[in-house]
């Protein structure tokens, strides 16, 4: 039988990259196509449009066929209550827990207390489990607790080998995060208890939430990560293990944020550097258990449900990207202990992204995209680069004790952190549309006072993206709850609505970051006639919003105006010009807000004269 022929029109004429280059190129105005490579905070580049590979690369598979382990976070600090809720996860889906132990960095000032092995067999009463996925998050006391498990296992006649247990251990993890290593005794030992009674789990965890939590790049964690894991090889090995059994003892875990593309291309990576470390030991490479955790470093204190959002798309990228188990963080967990709402969000995440949008149908399903191999290659070379500097020094260890690593983040962190104060890299509820009218979200608990202090000496510091906009918001919740109001700032907007409509937008958003309530109106069809209603209002600062036609001399008018009539800081929104800059600055203009300003800094000065901290 004849196919039948292509409906007229529907066929189309082969396209080159030299011609998509050249549509491209007429719609820039001029500027030059090197505009759309954008780049990260540690120099990698990133092209709009990538070529087909040519050839088929590795892949980055999983330990076992089929969906990731859905791990459901327990951290009430109560064992009996962290049962009820590890129970009712598990009833509602989940397939793997987290056991976040309290005094962990990762409990955030929560975590289960577990003081004996009483309170251990109390968390986990009435769990089976030989049927389900356990990651033990202990921080420092991951040596405490294996044997209590141990014990605990036996006591309970369960079979030690169909028990898939990661005890956690990660003493360069601690290293990083404190500046000095936990105490060591007894490694050897736990290991041998573990290894005779027939665990099929892992003890040590090469751990990427110390770094990424300090501002670390995607190749930056990796590097790190594959140097810890490396370290333990050798600590195994010292500890009479074949190299064959050592590497059975290693988990990896790696923070997925909220960038799609380089967070999924960052898990494909760690699975292909690990497999090339291998190698070069002599041992056919294997797929490890690989973690993934819902970025701390990305979730925000206001406007909450956006959390929502970020965790979907980093377990979009963690599940895709190859993970064995992953743990979405609960919504609220920047505010304090979640609640069970928080929780069943953070399940019911995966159940949806596994069960009904089929994502684990598909054993690694970026490979052959372009975009994702290139960019899982570009990361697997700046992680092999970062790794052998770490070498140099010795290994990670060595390179935590003389500072490399610290500097290498430090400088990325800089960046991102000059971007987040521009808003360059927005922060939507926080420092991007931010909602002042918030109704407050229910938490169990607050978080403790100083649970995510920074540590001193050479340590690296836990922080939020969203941290420097939260300061001052707080500060006018603090404001708010004393007087009743909110700091605001006086929209002097010049003409009719659809002139300074885009400007007032802009504005009202601007401000709102830092918790400063604007007060809009329909527009002046004079500079005085504004200037006298900003007297009026009481305000001490105003932000000008006029139409781009309205010429200099004009808003040099008007900013002349605004300040006899008391305003301490006037502002210009929407503009960019250096011209502009210095003629308004000697017309009483503090700042032309626009994209790329800095936000951070012009709210911080705003923000200080309207709560009548500083003078004009």
């Amino acid at each position: 039988m004849k196919k039948a022929a292509p409906a007229p029109g529907m066929q189309f004429p082969p396209a080159s990259e030299a011609d998509w280059r050249r549509l491209v190129e007429r719609v820039l105005d001029g500027r030059p196509f090197e505009s759309l490579v954008s780049t990260t905070f540690e120099g990698l580049k990133i092209a709009p449009l990538y070529q087909r590979p040519t050839t088929e690369g590795a892949h980055a598979l999983r330990q076992h066929h089929g969906p990731w382990k859905i791990s459901q976070r327990m951290d009430h600090p109560e064992p009996e209550t962290a049962n009820q809720m590890a129970r009712a996860d598990l009833i509602g889906g989940a397939d793997a827990l987290t056991l976040t132990v309290s005094q962990a960095h990762s409990a955030r000032g929560f975590g289960v207390r577990i003081d004996s092995e009483r309170d251990l067999d109390a968390a986990l009463a009435g769990i089976d489990l030989d049927r389900i996925s356990l990651r033990i998050d202990a921080g420092p006391r991951a040596l405490d607790i294996a044997p209590a498990f141990a014990s605990m296992a036996r006591n309970r006649r369960l079979t030690s080998a169909s028990l898939d247990v990661d005890f956690g251990h990660d003493p360069v993890g601690h290293l990083a995060r404190t500046g000095a290593l936990p105490p060591g005794r007894g490694v050897a030992e736990v290991h041998k208890l573990l290894r005779d009674a027939g665990f099929a789990g892992h003890l040590y965890l090469a751990d990427g939430r110390p770094y990424h939590e300090a501002g670390a790049g995607e190749a930056q964690e990796l590097g790190c990560v594959i140097a810890t894991g490396l370290e333990y090889l050798r600590l195994l090995e010292a500890n009479g293990l074949s190299l064959e059994d050592a590497r059975r003892e290693i988990a990896f875990l790696l923070a997925a944020d909220a960038d799609e593309f380089l967070s999924l291309a960052k898990f494909r990576a760690l699975r292909l550097l690990w497999a090339r470390i291998e190698s070069a030991c002599g041992l056919a490479p294997k797929p490890v258990r690989l973690h993934g955790e819902t970025a701390f470093r990305m979730m925000t204190k206001y406007d909450p449900f956006v959390n929502i959002l970020r965790t979907t798309m980093g377990v979009f990228c963690a599940g895709v990207g190859g993970a064995d188990a992953i743990t979405v963080l609960p919504f609220t967990l920047a505010l304090g202990l979640p609640d069970d709402f928080a929780r069943r969000i953070a399940r019911n995440t995966q159940l949806v992204l596994i069960h009904e949008a089929k994502l684990a149908k598909v054993a690694d399903p970026a490979a052959g995209a372009g975009s994702f191999e290139a960019l899982t290659e570009e990361l697997c070379k700046r992680a092999w680069s970062l790794f052998q500097k770490f070498e140099a020094q010795g290994g990670m260890i060595a390179s935590l004790r003389v500072g490399v690593p610290q500097r290498e983040i430090a400088a990325a962190a800089a960046a991102r952190r000059e971007a987040i104060a521009r808003r360059t890299l927005a922060i939507t509820g926080t420092s991007a549309f931010p909602l002042l009218a918030e109704a407050p979200v229910n938490v169990l608990e607050p978080t403790p006072a100083g649970a995510n202090e920074a540590p001193a000496l050479v340590a690296l510091p836990s922080r939020r993206d969203a941290e420097p906009y939260e300061i001052l918001r707080a500060a006018v919740d603090e404001y708010f709850h004393k007087t009743g109001e909110r700091p605001k700032i006086f929209l002097a907007n010049l003409g009719r609505p659809h002139g300074f409509a885009a400007a007032a937008v802009f504005a009202v958003n601007f401000f709102a970051a830092a918790g400063i309530e604007a007060l809009s109106n329909e527009g002046f069809n004079t500079a005085q006639e504004a200037a006298d209603v900003f007297r009026a209002s009481g305000c001490k600062i105003a932000c000008i919003c006029a139409p781009g036609m309205v010429s200099t001399h004009a808003l040099i008018d008007a900013a002349a105006r605004l300040r006899e009539a008391g305003g301490a800081r006037i502002y210009l929104a929407g503009r960019e010009s250096e011209q502009l800059q210095t003629a308004l600055l000697e017309a009483g203009v503090a700042e032309l807000i626009c994209a790329g300003s800095d936000t951070l800094a012009i709210l911080e000065d705003a923000l200080a004269v309207a709560l009548g901290e500083r003078q004009s």
